[in-house]
């Protein structure tokens, strides 16, 4: 490619008389080899053969100046690599899905790789015809013939997979086992010691099979009914509809309604945020009036009204990024493995007390 002096004293890039400006352009400007420019510019960046962090520099300086547009397709077709990472995650409404997609496409992006979310329950069928250099998948517990659509996809393609799952082992991809069971019996026995009377208040899952009563978060709140001799433990459910908005309507019909519950174990830490937020605006005082544990992490940024006590994971979107981007980078032949999250009390201002048990 020949270049021209623009006028400042410049030298500037003349354009491609074939109209496109291909790699072999990026690789001759930059001054490295094609398999080099190749490699820092198809998602492989973290690989040795990219070279130095100034040659990557260089590489992708000159792909910026000549306007250099990567065909993902052929790469895909040429590598069995997207340049991307998939995130079967169901739901858009859901502040723990978002602030782990922000986490994953920030250490993504140092990779050169991309972040999509998949909103729906169909990610079977998208990861079947699509090529990702990673995708996490969340729902496989809750999915009819999730596992083995699982072994499937790992079977058939070659994208790097992550199960969100308690109910598998890893095989030729990672596992990520992070079960709320004994979290919640917790949180239950927590707010019990102070009410007589606590709540759950959860999503109504009508499209899942089982509907919420067979989801295992219900199914264990049910089990600490139970184990304290509490009665009826379906009455104790409150189902609202599912999403932020929805949840915190029907929170505050709940809240207003003619008994207004004492203690709450939410579901959802969205649910949570919203029910904060309805109980503040119906003038009702946390602690003292309500109190509310949530089940998952709670972004700091969607807490309005002050930090609400939940059980969750430790640092969980650093480390679940870290596992899904690692898979990504790493495509070598290697076994699965399975990482255990183990879920503890983070105690905010939704409870009266500030110890941990």
């Amino acid at each position: 490619m020949s270049r021209t002096d623009d006028g400042s004293g410049r030298t500037a890039p003349a354009a491609s008389l074939r109209g496109t400006v291909t790699l072999s352009d990026v690789a001759r400007t930059a001054g490295v080899s094609l398999a080099t420019a190749s490699f820092v510019l198809s998602g492989r960046g973290g690989s040795r053969s990219a070279g130095s962090a100034s040659t990557k520099a260089k590489v992708r300086a000159a792909a910026e100046e000549l306007g250099y547009v990567p065909n993902r397709h052929a790469q895909a077709m040429r590598t069995g690599r997207g340049g991307g990472i998939v995130l079967a995650l169901g739901t858009l409404d859901d502040p723990w899905a978002v602030q782990l997609t922000a986490q994953v496409r920030d250490e993504g992006l140092s990779h050169d790789l991309s972040t999509l979310v998949l909103a729906d329950e169909r990610w079977f069928e998208y990861l079947a015809g699509a090529s990702a250099d990673a995708a996490l998948v969340t729902s496989i517990d809750f999915v009819e013939d999730g596992p083995n659509q699982v072994r499937r996809l790992a079977a058939s393609t070659q994208t790097g997979l992550v199960a969100f799952s308690t109910r598998m082992e890893p095989e030729n991809f990672d596992v990520v086992s992070s079960a709320p069971t004994l979290a919640i019996r917790r949180a239950y026995q927590r707010l019990r010691a102070r009410h007589e009377k606590v709540r759950l208040l959860a999503p109504d899952l009508e499209r899942r099979p089982g509907g919420t009563f067979a989801h295992p978060r219900t199914t264990a709140f049910l089990e600490a009914v139970s184990e304290h001799g509490d009665g009826n433990g379906e009455a104790l459910v409150h189902l609202v509809s599912e999403g932020s908005h929805d949840s915190y309507l029907g929170a505050v019909e709940w809240m207003r309604g003619p008994e207004p519950p004492e203690a709450v174990i939410c579901f959802t830490a969205y649910q949570a945020v919203a029910l904060q937020i309805a109980a503040e605006r119906s003038g009702l005082s946390i602690p003292g009036d309500l109190e509310i544990i949530a089940i998952g992490d709670v972004p700091a940024a969607t807490e309005y009204f002050g930090p609400i006590s939940y059980y969750g994971v430790d640092d969980v979107f650093a480390r679940l990024a870290g596992i899904i981007v690692d898979r990504a980078v790493d495509r070598g032949d290697r076994p699965g493995s399975l990482h255990t999250f183990d879920w503890e009390f983070f105690p905010g201002t939704t409870t009266r007390e500030i110890d941990g048990a």
